[in-house]
């Protein structure tokens, strides 16, 4: 490479020293100007966390410092001259990281060409190379080329990009990520309390709002609530105000997710409810064709009569089977089978107890063995439990997101925010929501399943959506219910899985890694990792991300506040970046109580 070719990259002034040792992952080096001794500080050069260029002959290669020490036969040496000028010289050691190519290409708002950053070390370093101190400015353009490469702009367009922050500890080297690179792969956010997670959460969705994309951001504790400008704000259980109240129709809930929910015995109350679901479904088929049929003689039409017509409805929705003939029940139920074999909860549920009461009967009558016997008190008393706990929580407050009446159907408001091209961003808060019964768990991982089924039917194919599920460990990875009854809370996790193709791509941000399934972890493509205090948090990472090593990782633990270590397929290499703090009206309430204030005043 020509000293022109790296007169963008490599700046004679900003030399720490030369290479001394070279292995296959890094360098070791002598750092001459490091000391901070005799009233150094203030200039000494070479710090851990640096980031560093290694001069070799055709290519200059990305490197960190991972660690800067005094040889053992100097140390007694600076002790007796830390006050006058040292005659001890300091090593280092560097991580190799990338290799920053020959070819120049224009970088992303760039004025001249500039060198692009290739993953891995393409050159090995040799002892004697020079190494420098890393420009800010000419590493931001290369890392930006590097993302860039390969990007489809239209040409009546400049690309776009999502603006993340700087560089830590490097002037002038901010760092945006071209949205295909970001959230094409899904994404995870993942650090301690107070790390800064909730902050570039809030970031990321304000990005996706100026660049015009959609997010769904799902918000378990109220923390975005107010926070995130422009977005429309639906809240389940009580609403305050510039809040609209919404529910989750039951009808859309999957039958496993009932039955998780009202938890019926698995020997006698499990097989009751079931049939009694199958009848509520019959009715309402029977109902929708009694209807049609009535429209058809109303207008003069003909219409064939059969003999399922036959199956008497209560004029309350229900059937009761008593004195009903068996087979003219059976004949209905074949010719509803598409309609009773739904997995979702298409009846009315408030029906739902007497037609257990109805199920309670015996098999055949005695005097006429081809139809329903009667009552059954045996089997009623089985169910009575079932009968008296579904009544209490179908009136309960605690459930009333589910159902109730109060309140908007949130599909509705979801299909008309996903039609309305003014509207950026739709935050759905799950703060008054019961903790008891898993209503959250399962509340939630029922949206996820409904945005998914329209994923399925291709609905983000030209409009792609981007969900953000904050303390994700709580929905994801477990199951709820008990030994009879359970769902697995995996909607989510299936997103993560398939949903990119349907253009439904997710970030989760949650402060407990260890607790999201494996599976999900090694789908997510660009993380951001804040400090991570917890050793096991911290191996889930490494695990789930090849290019985070012992070395990169060690400066998890103390990272700042807003600080994180961002890696992934796309980038070059592990980058820490000191995140652009959202907008002060856009920061999450995520502090915690103002002991000063409220003792205070005790």
């Amino acid at each position: 490479m020509s000293t022109d070719e790296r007169s963008a990259l490599i700046d004679g002034e900003k030399r720490l020293g030369t290479v001394t040792k070279v292995s296959a992952s890094g360098i070791e080096l002598n750092l001459p100007q490091a000391l901070a001794a005799a009233g150094r500080r203030g200039i000494a050069r070479g710090t851990v966390g640096d980031f560093v260029f290694i001069d070799c002959d055709r290519a200059v290669i990305l490197g960190r410092i991972v660690e800067v020490s005094v040889p053992d036969r100097n140390r007694p040496a600076l002790e007796r001259q830390i006050e006058r000028e040292p005659n001890v010289e300091p090593v280092g050691r560097v991580q190799l990281l990338a290799t920053i190519q020959k070819i120049q290409k224009l970088a992303l708002g760039a004025v001249s060409p500039t060198q692009a950053v290739a993953r891995g070390v393409l050159e090995t370093p040799r002892v004697g190379d020079g190494v420098f101190e890393a420009s800010g400015s000419a590493l931001s353009q290369s890392i930006q080329t590097a993302l860039f490469d390969g990007v489809f702009v239209p040409n009546d367009g400049s690309p776009i990009a999502v603006s993340l922050g700087r560089i830590s500890g490097i002037d002038d080297a901010e760092i945006a990520l071209p949205p295909e690179k970001l959230f094409g792969r899904h994404c995870g956010i993942f650090g301690a309390t107070g790390g800064g997670k909730s902050w570039t959460l809030a970031k990321l969705v304000s990005e996706v709002a100026r660049l015009g994309g959609k997010a769904i951001v799902f918000d378990p504790t109220g923390e975005f609530s107010g926070k995130l400008p422009g977005a429309v704000e639906y809240v389940f259980t009580r609403a305050e105000d510039d809040q609209t109240l919404v529910r989750f129709p039951s009808e859309r809930m999957t039958e496993l997710s009932l039955f998780a929910l009202l938890r019926p015995t698995g020997q006698s109350q499990g097989p009751t409810m079931r049939e009694a679901i199958r009848s509520l479904r019959l009715a309402r088929a029977l109902a929708t064709d009694q209807q049609m049929q009535a429209q058809d003689i109303a207008q003069g039409r003909q219409y064939s009569d059969q003999s399922f017509g036959t199956v008497r409805v209560e004029q309350a929705g229900t059937i009761r089977k008593t004195g009903q003939k068996i087979a003219e029940f059976n004949r209905a139920t074949e010719r509803y089978a598409t309609e009773i074999a739904s997995e979702n909860c298409n009846f009315d549920i408030h029906r739902l107890t007497d037609q257990i009461a109805n199920e309670c009967i015996w098999p055949d009558d005695r005097n006429d063995r081809s139809k329903f016997g009667g009552p059954n008190d045996s089997t009623l008393g089985y169910c009575n439990t079932l009968i008296v706990r579904m009544r209490g929580m179908l009136v309960s407050s605690e459930l009333r997101c589910l159902f109730g009446n109060e309140g908007e159907d949130i599909c509705a408001l979801l299909d008309g925010f996903l039609n309305d091209s003014q509207q950026r961003v739709c935050q759905i808060s799950f703060k008054n929501v019961s903790f008891n019964h898993n209503a959250r768990e399962l509340l939630l991982n029922t949206i996820g399943e409904y945005l998914l089924g329209l994923a399925r039917a291709d609905r983000f194919r030209t409009q792609p959506v981007i969900c953000f599920l904050d303390e994700a460990h709580q929905f994801m990875g477990r199951s709820v219910g008990d030994e009879f009854n359970s769902v697995s809370l995996d909607a989510f996790g299936l997103i993560a899985k398939e949903g990119r193709k349907y253009g439904l791509t997710t970030v989760l941000a949650t402060q407990r890694p260890r607790d999201v399934p494996q599976d999900v972890l090694s789908q997510l493509g660009t993380l951001f990792v804040h400090r991570l205090t917890n050793e096991r948090d911290r191996e889930t990472i490494e695990r789930a991300c090849g290019d985070l090593d012992r070395s990169a990782a060690a400066f998890i633990p103390s990272l700042s506040q807003g600080e994180a270590i961002v890696l992934g397929p796309d980038l070059p290499a592990p980058l820490p970046i000191q995140i652009t703090p959202p907008d002060k009206a856009a920061q999450p309430t995520s502090r915690g109580p103002d002991y000063q204030r409220t003792w205070r005043q005790i």
